[in-house]
């Protein structure tokens, strides 16, 4: 079906598949070398972002449509990494309100922000692109000057990443193709950050990243000593793997070969 999101990383082996949500603005190519490690016998799946969909919940709900129609019978297996994992958790808890059978969810260091206290709405919108002109500053040498005011008047969040990167393409040469993904980004960012997790009795294991990420993806919110990331608050079947590496580097080798291993195990374990 060509309208499906559904997008086959390993489409051969009969046991059954794996579904991974795409991440924050972002392919679901970069679950290829994780979906290579899992062995030829389990279907991969990705499950690539929806531009219509504009809420966590909506999103989960046309993803299970998908998985559904692809797999009537289940059981369901579900994962993500970053922003992916939190639509992975609703989209569980959606199938399994209808009865679906979900052996295990698969986090890929999903972090639930922290509440900034003392920040206003004007503040989070002016430091947000103050660290994106910071990331442009590193990635192409160039300082871009923000209209940080218009910015912080503005009700839509497409009008004000439209505004941002059209002040970056006059300021460098940059792909479109790049372009694209920062605008994708920065509004799947926006829903994650307004999502808060159902509850969910399911079995959940969670692969967390042991060093902080590089300087130009950090937000405080983000950076939590916790090692369950928030998730026990919400997931009391939660099992958490400590795997080497930060957020970015989590699904390249070596470290997507530990993930690979841990998760080869549970997953023969549960839905053999």
């Amino acid at each position: 079906r060509e309208n499906t999101p559904l997008r086959p990383l390993r489409a051969t082996g009969s046991r059954p598949p794996l579904f991974l949500v795409h991440a924050a603005g972002g392919p679901v190519a970069v679950y290829s070398t994780l979906a290579e490690r899992l062995g030829e016998d389990r279907p991969v799946f990705g499950l690539e972002r929806i531009e219509e969909a504009r809420t966590v919940p909506e999103k989960a709900r046309r993803y299970a449509e998908a998985i559904a129609a692809a797999r009537p019978d289940g059981p369901f297996l579900l994962g993500g990494w970053s922003f992916g994992g939190f639509v992975a958790q609703e989209t569980a808890r959606q199938l399994t309100a209808a009865g679906r059978d979900v052996p295990l969810v698969v986090l890929i260091d999903s972090v639930r922000p922290l509440p900034r206290p003392g920040l206003t709405h004007a503040d989070r919108i002016r430091a947000h692109f103050e660290g994106f002109a910071d990331h442009v500053a590193d990635a192409y040498g160039v300082r871009l000057e923000l209209p940080y005011d218009e910015l912080v008047a503005m009700d839509d969040d497409e009008d004000r990443i439209d505004t941002v990167l059209r002040a970056l393409r006059e300021a460098a040469e940059v792909p479109p193709a790049a372009l694209e993904h920062q605008r994708a980004s920065y509004l799947d960012m926006g829903i994650g950050e307004l999502h808060r997790p159902g509850g969910y009795d399911g079995p959940v294991v969670l692969y967390r990243a042991t060093e902080p990420a590089p300087h130009t993806v950090r937000d405080p919110a983000y950076e939590r000593d916790d090692e369950a990331l928030g998730w026990d608050e919400v997931c009391p079947r939660l099992e958490v793997v400590p795997v080497p590496g930060h957020h970015l580097s989590l699904l390249d080798p070596p470290h997507v070969d530990e993930i690979a291993a841990h998760l080869s195990r549970v997953l023969a374990e549960r839905a053999p």
